[in-house]
């Protein structure tokens, strides 16, 4: 059964398989998209939350789809990156 590119990011967010830092500015291939990952930063320059566009591949010839995955508060105490992926 394939993943869907919904169901392959949020795996991979929530099990700290996708660092985002190595995907800023210019992206990196990713599987067989190519990924460029934006930082949010809303007030005294804390990050937010992250944006990913996703193109077909490393030449951006076809945006797929824009995601956001933002910080929510945890349970056990602070923020944890929750994979809310919303599609734009």
């Amino acid at each position: 059964m394939k993943k869907s590119l919904e169901e392959k990011l949020k795996y991979a967010i929530e099990n700290d398989k996708l660092n985002f830092e190595i995907f800023f500015g210019n992206g990196c291939k990713w599987y067989h998209h190519y990924l460029v990952v934006v930082e949010l930063v809303w007030v005294r320059n804390f990050c937010d939350g992250y944006e990913i566009f996703v193109y077909s591949d490393e030449y951006r010839d076809e945006h797929l789809a824009t995601f956001t995955v933002d910080y929510v508060p945890n349970p056990k105490g602070g923020y944890c990156l929750v994979p809310r992926l919303q599609i734009i």
